[in-house]
């Protein structure tokens, strides 16, 4: 029961992260490719491009790992065969309060790699998308929780000082959030400031721009990295959106 449930918790586990459920496979693996002190091993695999690889074991290590350690190895009724422990002075059991008969529990262990983890939740945010004007952009998909820069705050016109320090002040507050790196963006236009944040994996740019002034005080834009969509919100209103947002 309980070696599913981990496999069931790791499996969402790395959804969460990014990776498509349809990429994700389970194997099980076969009896005669199991350690000696495995129940059951199962692997988490996911489809790279050049085919699937391993992200993660699961393994139900029976009770090998705390019998091992334990003295009164003889007295455990143990289903692992374990060596001899003859310096232990403690036992590693836990006791049924039903029976009063005590047993060693069994070790769940999940064992993922990283590196090879970071690259499946790369590759799989990854994108290169067609856009209606016969361009493309490169976008990368990170869940706003992974992304390297959780926002960047961009002022529209560089050389108007009103909307410059606005800029500048916004940032600093949205950096007393503590929800990540905050980036003011003041390089290049403002499609080239969305192309290379959309190419980095920051989820939300902020604009301000003259109509935070004048059209709609003390307003802003957000624009959504994944569908590009543009809002207009109240500059107070913007610590509940990080807060819904990376929540």
């Amino acid at each position: 029961m309980w070696h599913k449930k981990w496999v069931e918790e790791r499996l969402d586990w790395w959804q969460k992260q990014g990776l498509d459920a349809d990429k994700l496979k389970l194997a099980k693996q076969e009896a005669s490719d199991l350690a000696h002190y495995s129940k059951a091993t199962t692997d988490i695999l996911y489809q790279f491009p050049h085919g699937l690889e391993e992200l993660e074991g699961i393994a139900n290590r029976t009770d090998f790992d705390l019998a091992s350690h334990s003295k009164g190895q003889d007295e455990l009724n143990l289903v692992a065969q374990v060596m001899p422990n003859k310096h232990s002075n403690t036992k590693l059991v836990l006791q049924n309060i039903q029976t009063n008969k005590s047993f060693v529990p069994f070790v769940i262990e999940p064992s993922a790699g990283l590196d090879r983890g970071v690259l499946a939740i790369l590759v799989n945010a990854y994108n290169v998308e067609d856009l209606p004007n016969n361009t493309q952009r490169i976008v990368l998909k990170l869940k706003p929780h992974l992304a390297p820069f959780k926002a960047a705050v961009i002022p529209l016109a560089k050389n108007n000082e009103q909307i410059v320090a606005k800029a500048i002040e916004i940032t600093k507050e949205l950096k007393k959030l503590a929800i990540g790196r905050i980036k003011y963006e003041d390089v290049g236009n403002i499609g080239k400031a969305y192309r290379r944040h959309d190419e980095i994996g920051t989820p939300f740019c902020i604009t301000v721009d003259f109509d935070t002034f004048d059209a709609y005080p003390d307003t802003v834009t957000i624009r959504h990295r994944d569908s590009m969509l543009q809002e207009r919100i109240a500059i107070k209103e913007l610590p509940l959106f990080f807060f819904n947002a990376f929540k």
